[in-house]
């Protein structure tokens, strides 16, 4: 019963930041879905990837960026079936790989990127350490630990 309780928990939680998603602008909605089919990772909730849509429209607001992300967005929303954001996962991947050599698509993969990995809570997940500048460099943090190199004068 514990588990199901849980589980039950869990469900309740994810059903809760979608909700809360599904309040926000139409763009930011379509530019989180886009973020999560460009940077999918199951362990990232709905509210995570609005966070990051948010920043991105943020720093692109007012500039060239900006009108290009826009007319992205309309090609994506353009379907005639429902908005992005409201289609189904594999519908849009298919609609990202038909677009997905477009300028808006190019800024938002190499600004997204950066946005979701610099948080410590992807650092985490993915097995980041962060940096090691600080403590001389990888040498003695991980990279010496490399046992699929053959040993030195061993190469056959």
């Amino acid at each position: 019963m514990a588990v199901c309780a849980a589980l039950s928990g869990m469900a309740t939680a994810a059903r809760a930041a979608e909700a809360g998603v599904a309040t926000l602008a139409p763009q930011v909605r379509s530019t989180a879905a886009l973020m999560h089919v460009a940077f999918p990772h199951e362990r990232l909730d709905a509210q995570f990837y609005a966070r990051v849509a948010l920043d991105y429209l943020a720093g692109i607001e007012g500039t060239p960026a900006s009108d290009e992300h826009e007319r992205g967005l309309a090609l994506l929303d353009g379907s005639h079936i429902a908005p992005f954001a409201n289609l189904p996962w594999p519908i849009q991947r298919s609609m990202v790989a038909k677009y997905d050599q477009e300028p808006f698509f190019k800024m938002l993969l190499m600004r997204g990127a950066e946005l979701i990995y610099r948080d410590k809570k992807v650092w985490d997940m993915v097995g980041y350490e962060g940096s090691s500048l600080e403590y001389g460099g990888y040498l003695h943090r991980g990279f010496d630990d490399i046992d699929w190199l053959p040993a030195t004068g061993d190469v056959n």
